[in-house]
């Protein structure tokens, strides 16, 4: 940034009316800026400043009185003011050598006036400079600004808005994206910049957080690191900012820097589009796997790009449903949008995605790197980023829904892992699992057809106690259940329906009464749960709630998926 913009102490005794002005104390605070100008006299005034403000002062208050004039020197610095100016005269005739040294102490200018001179000339002449900065201020970040948004429009637009930042603010800035290698503007020695690279990296956050937001970082007592984050939906994909020595930042600098953050966010929005918009390969493979069309393994890996003939490494297929309030979700943003984040997140967890947007639908195929660990951990980080992402953009009452299939080794198998997401994605309500291995029974429910199997099933062994409950108003299918899930244990069952053992042998007794059936009989508490089971994912009963229209269509017709 230029110096006219910004108005410091050093400036300010540069003025005509400070020309009998004389730094005494404090000379390297010289760079500090002032925003306003005061005339204080007593310490009891003091707490009204906000910070940054030059302060003019006979003596009145303090004079010759070392408590008071220590006390209001203090409060000064304490204050966050950048100087103090004396008149000497009657009030203070010189400046003790007490105010001296703390002045030195805390870097704090103090100029002294030999010769009276009117402070209504002084506040009248900065504050006039004050304001006729600020508004050159605003119509260099107007041009700045409009100049952005023709850069943004060229090609090579990062390293050229950086470039232009630079220029701007005429300090050394930075562009450090998460995926790729950082440019700095002017260029630093490979030594330098790779030190610095590294401070950053350990330094900066490289994961989403609620609430992101820029920051400074001091990397020696008179140099600091000023950085504000780039995010699209909710995804951080770069740093930049600017490295300040021996200077403070200032409202033009911050906004300086917000701009360009803006402009170089929809760069890489649109870049992220632009890329999604050539991957029609990935769509037509997805369409066959979609339709279950069986595809050979070789052209599998045509498909998605995979050279050689060596092992395709683990793989897994997810599917993501939105909705809202139970139906599905409908918005003037439409989902795909997020397609070019979410291959982002996954890259950046060691994934190698693919994926297809149709309706309020998102299906996945994820490669995992042949070293990845714990690609559990990564696929539940990568679930629970993807809803805070969909829940951001899309608002917070978007609901997410997610299938997620078993490990697949052959891609020509990845039409049959994608049945698996689709039927996990059906029981995700009833299992609170979003994996197809936890499914349990639920992946033979799943085959059995409803109409006559199942639901003769569920009436044979469950029939009686359901229809006492619809006619009572009671729960003995809910406490046959969790007397199940406790293994026959009175106490717990009592426990976790919050009643008295008392209660709960009264219904265990009516329970008996409507079944007539013999609960220490392993096969008959079997067939009980399963019932059970079925019972609640076929009506929705879990936790009072039903699943998506989208959902209760699929597990009505399995054979469908």
């Amino acid at each position: 940034m230029n110096n006219e913009w910004r108005l410091t102490v050093a400036d300010v005794v540069k003025r005509p009316l400070f020309q009998h002005a004389e730094v005494v104390a404090g000379s390297r605070g010289l760079s500090r800026a002032v925003r306003w100008v005061h005339v204080l006299e007593a310490a009891h005034t003091v707490q009204y400043l906000n910070g940054d403000e030059l302060i003019l002062s006979t003596g009145l208050g303090f004079g010759e009185a070392k408590e008071k004039r220590l006390a209001y020197l203090s409060q000064l610095i304490s204050r966050k003011a950048v100087g103090l100016c004396i008149e000497l005269g009657d009030y203070i005739p010189s400046v003790p050598d007490d105010m001296l040294e703390l002045a030195n102490h805390h870097d704090f200018p103090l100029i002294v006036f030999q010769k009276p001179v009117r402070f209504v000339d002084i506040t009248q002449d900065l504050h006039e400079l004050l304001i006729n900065n600020q508004m050159q201020a605003l119509r260099r970040l107007e041009t700045y600004s409009r100049s952005l948004q023709q850069l943004s429009l060229q090609t090579q637009g990062i390293p050229k808005l950086l470039q232009h930042f630079q220029t701007s603010v005429h300090t050394q800035v930075f562009f450090f994206p998460l995926d790729g290698n950082p440019l700095y503007v002017p260029p630093l020695p490979q030594a330098v910049q790779a030190e610095l690279s590294t401070l950053i990296r350990s330094s900066l956050p490289e994961h989403d957080q609620q609430e992101m937001s820029g920051g400074a970082l001091p990397l020696s007592d008179k140099k600091k690191l000023v950085y504000q984050p780039i995010t699209v939906m909710g995804h951080l994909l770069a740093y930049v900012g600017f490295i300040l020595f021996d200077r403070d930042t200032d409202e033009y600098l911050l906004l300086t820097l917000d701009y360009t953050v803006s402009a170089m966010a929809q760069i890489l929005m649109r870049k992220m589009f632009a890329e999604e918009q050539v991957l029609a390969a990935e769509n037509k493979l997805f369409d066959d796997l979609i339709a279950n069309r069986t595809l050979p393994e070789e052209q599998m890996r045509s498909l998605l790009g995979l050279t050689g003939k060596g092992k395709t490494p683990v793989y897994h297929t997810l599917i993501l449903s939105l909705h809202r309030g139970g139906e599905e979700f409908s918005s003037p943003l439409p989902p795909h949008e997020l397609t070019g984040v979410f291959r982002s997140l996954l890259t950046r967890l060691g994934f190698r995605p693919f994926i297809r947007c149709m309706g309020n639908r998102f299906y996945l195929l994820m490669i995992s790197p042949t070293n990845q660990t714990d690609i559990r951990r990564n696929l539940d980080k990568a679930m629970s980023e993807m809803r805070r992402m969909c829940r951001q953009v899309m608002g917070p009452d978007t609901e997410c829904f997610f299938g997620v299939s078993r490990p697949g080794e052959q891609l020509a198998d990845a039409g049959k892992h994608l049945a698996e997401s689709e039927q996990a994605l059906i029981f995700q309500r009833s299992t609170d699992s979003p994996y197809f291995s936890e499914l349990g029974l639920f992946r033979l429910l799943f085959h059995v057809p409803q109409e006559p199997v199942l639901t003769h099933f569920i009436h044979d062994y469950l029939g009686p106690l359901v229809r006492y409950d619809a006619e009572n108003g009671t729960q003995l299918v809910k406490t046959l259940r969790l007397y199940l899930d406790n293994h026959l244990s009175k106490q717990e069952t009592a426990d976790k329906l919050f009643i008295h053992r008392q209660t709960l042998y009264h219904r265990l007794e009516k329970i008996q009464e409507c079944l007539k059936v013999d609960l220490s009989q392993p096969d008959k508490r079997l067939c009980l749960e399963i019932a059970i089971r079925a019972h609640e994912w076929k009506h929705g009963l879990k936790e009072g709630s039903s699943p998506p229209n989208d959902v209760q269509q699929k597990a009505s017709h399995p054979s469908r998926s």
